[in-house]
């Protein structure tokens, strides 16, 4: 998945794929709003988030700047290299269970790649490139108004409330959606809007709301996981259910490390969780 990520100082983050799926969000003090354009429909949604917690690990600028300053914790120096036609020097910083590569510009110091690998979560590696800072960006860049002709679908979430209950629920709703029983592709939020639209288009769906959960329950369900799946900070997570259907207990489809635990939490397929050590986390 490839996304473009612009942000600012007064609290907005803009995220946006080639093909147009583009989400806006504002912070509100102790919650954020935004708005997400699905233009294969032409509709949007539009969220609130109450009750966040106040993270700066979590704010975009501060993970740049940590980014910027790896150089000098480095634990290893890379040395120079090629990269998309530049030559870069290079990096490397382990940090808990983090390995970090960092790539500058060799005359100017400047940030122009970094590479993330999680030894909890392989798989789900993390390329940040093309770095530009201090571009002016127009308000209407950060706009959370809908384009015309678009229709509104409207969620909301409480994160104080939201719970691994919330993200079982959505497992549970796109497998019986699925005319296979199978669990979605990928967890990423930024992507799920632009699977289900591909994937209705292939008939892959039993019909356009899951049983049982309806036009109105459904948009609920699945931002309420959402919201959980961005609640986890990176490299404490692992998602495995892409072609696996309903049913069996034996295999893990996802796992994560609940803030300040020492076990993983581990959700099996036919969708019952247990609490299992790091050593004998699914490889």
């Amino acid at each position: 998945m490839r996304l473009d990520i612009a942000y600012r100082d007064t609290g907005h983050v803009r995220t946006a794929t080639a093909d147009g799926y583009v989400t806006v969000v504002e912070s509100t003090g102790s919650g954020a709003k935004g708005i997400s354009l699905v233009p294969a429909t032409k509709s949007y949604v539009v969220f609130e988030i109450a009750n966040l917690d106040e993270d700066p690990g979590k704010d975009p600028w501060a993970t740049v700047e940590q980014l910027r300053n790896l150089p000098a914790q480095a634990d290893t120096a890379l040395g120079a290299r090629e990269i998309d036609r530049r030559v870069l020097d290079g990096f490397e910083v382990h940090q808990k269970d983090t390995t970090t590569r960092v790539w500058a510009d060799p005359k100017t110091g400047q940030l122009v790649r970094a590479e993330l690998e999680f030894a909890g979560a392989p798989g789900m590696n993390t390329i940040l490139s093309d770095f530009q800072f201090d571009v002016a960006l127009p308000d209407s860049f950060f706009t959370l108004e809908p384009p015309e002709g678009y229709t509104p679908v409207q969620v909301a979430a409480d994160v104080s409330k939201v719970t691994e209950r919330d993200f079982v629920e959505f497992l549970r709703l796109w497998s019986n959606w699925t005319v296979d029983a199978t669990f979605p592709p990928t967890v990423n939020g930024p992507d799920i809007a632009r699977i289900a639209i591909q994937m209705a288009q292939e008939k892959k769906f039993v019909g356009p709301y899951a049983p049982a959960y309806g036009a109105e329950r459904q948009p609920q369900v699945m931002y309420q996981g959402m919201v959980f799946i961005g609640q986890l900070p990176a490299g404490t997570w692992r998602y495995a259910g892409q072609n696996v259907s309903l049913g069996d207990p034996a295999t893990p489809i996802f796992w994560y490390q609940p803030q300040g635990s020492a076990t993983w939490r581990v959700i099996y397929a036919d969708l019952h969780v247990a609490d299992v050590d790091p050593q004998n986390l699914p490889k």
